[in-house]
């Protein structure tokens, strides 16, 4: 029975050679079996089809309305309308079986083509040899050799040679080899060497360039990657995953990690960079002391927003900062603490000549506060607001920043880190006015 299911499935290849340079003709309706055995006799290749109806595998010039096939449809030329068959549709793939060398040349030098105007449905493989125009949809894999305007629904994946602009969504991934213009929906991946715009979402992204909202040459045609790891090659849109990468990025990066290189163009500002680690530009330590922790060892990372505005008095940053913190009296009533903020910084730049370099910051925090030294099992949050200003008061010891800092903090678990006396209850929770004292390398 698979034999014979094989057999009627690519019997269309025995008369395919035999009809590749008759002239077609025109059938209102076909019915048959399978090629050979149909309303269209032993050469259906010579067909286009109005309506066609097979219980098994049709084959035909082409079909103009609407194809029914039990197995697979084939047709050798552009097609239109609506496929319907249970495993495959076909345009275009025996389109120069049985042709020379020579003729195939030709054929491709005239401009040669077989597209898909239309739907096609199958459950397992939908394939046009050019390009489709309209909607491919199966359980299995979409494959367009050249371009799609349209939509590709896959339940494993879809492919467009070229480029594709309208929707593609699969249950592992997207690829349109030269760009996209629209939505790449894909739970594993979602790939272009080219453009990008529109969004792309899925676990892997990847984009040969996302173009910039600012700066060189702007575009409102940008996109979003959304996923667990985002990559681009320039970068002007959005990126937000877990790990993000572009080349030359001035657009928005929000994940845990963020890497990116800034771009050469002049008088533009950039997006910025939130994560819990950014690798592209800046790094500053810092060592400080507060009204909860004797000691704070804090990492801060970020991006440059205005760096390449020429006009500018003052370089910002986005920046985020990862925090331990540690108390070595005993009489206090936590014992260390972990801690992410983000905010953003401005340094005054040396050649607007301030007579002292300085600096100003605003973050937002939330913190884990843990009463003894081992970890207790639970979370108890920390909450906090601060701004931040320093000054950079020895020009022998150029880059190191004296800074002091006023926050607001909150805790709504039952471990208060400060005296009763300087607390204000707030509902459930605790808050107070808080300060710190330290030094920012930079």
């Amino acid at each position: 029975m698979i034999r014979i299911s094989f057999i009627l499935l690519f019997s269309w290849q025995v008369v395919s050679a035999q009809t590749k340079q008759a002239a077609y003709k025109t059938s209102i309706l076909q019915l048959g079996l399978f090629p050979g055995v149909s309303t269209n006799g032993l050469n259906p290749g010579e067909y286009e089809n109005l309506f066609a109806f097979n219980l098994f595998t049709g084959y035909g010039y082409s079909t103009r309305i609407f194809e029914l096939n039990g197995l697979a449809g084939f047709n050798t030329a552009s097609s239109s309308g609506i496929h319907l068959s249970g495993l495959a549709n076909f345009i275009g793939g025996n389109s120069m079986v049985g042709l020379t060398e020579k003729e195939k040349r030709s054929q491709r030098r005239r401009g040669f083509e077989t597209s898909l105007t239309g739907f096609q449905v199958s459950g397992v493989l939908n394939y046009v040899e050019t390009n489709t125009t309209g909607a491919q949809v199966t359980l299995g894999v979409n494959n367009t050799a050249k371009y799609v305007l349209g939509v590709q629904l896959a339940g494993l994946v879809n492919y467009a040679g070229s480029f594709v602009m309208g929707t593609q969504v699969s249950g592992l991934g997207n690829i349109a080899c030269k760009s996209v213009s629209g939505v790449m929906a894909g739970l594993l991946f979602n790939y272009t060497s080219g453009s990008a715009s529109g969004i792309q979402f899925g676990f892997f992204n990847k984009a040969g360039i996302i173009h910039y909202l600012k700066g060189p040459s702007p575009s409102t045609n940008t996109a979003l990657q959304l996923g667990g790891v985002n990559l681009s090659g320039d970068m002007g849109g959005w990126q937000v995953g877990l790990f993000n990468k572009g080349k030359e990025v001035s657009g928005v990066q929000l994940g845990l990690i963020n890497v990116f290189k800034m771009p050469d163009a002049k008088d533009y500002k950039a997006g910025p960079a939130f994560g819990l680690l950014n690798f592209g530009f800046l790094y500053n330590p810092k060592l400080y002391s507060n009204e909860i922790f004797l000691t704070n060892y804090g990492l801060v990372t970020g991006k440059p927003i205005n760096i390449e505005v020429r006009s500018a008095s003052r370089t910002v940053y986005s920046y985020n900062e990862i925090t331990y913190s540690t108390n070595y009296k005993a009489q206090r009533n936590v014992a260390w603490g972990a801690g992410y903020s983000l905010g953003l910084l401005s340094f005054s730049r040396s050649f607007n000549r301030h007579p002292i370099p300085n600096f100003m910051g605003f973050s937002a925090g939330v913190a884990h506060i843990n009463k003894n030294k081992k970890y207790d099992g639970s979370l108890n949050m920390l909450y906090s607001l601060n701004l931040m200003g320093g000054l950079e008061p020895f020009k022998l010891l150029s880059g190191i920043y004296v800074f002091v800092s006023a926050s607001y903090n909150f805790t709504p678990g039952a471990v208060v880190p400060i005296p009763e006396s300087k607390q204000t209850s707030i509902g459930g929770g605790h808050g107070w006015v808080g300060y710190a004292a330290g030094i920012l390398l930079h």
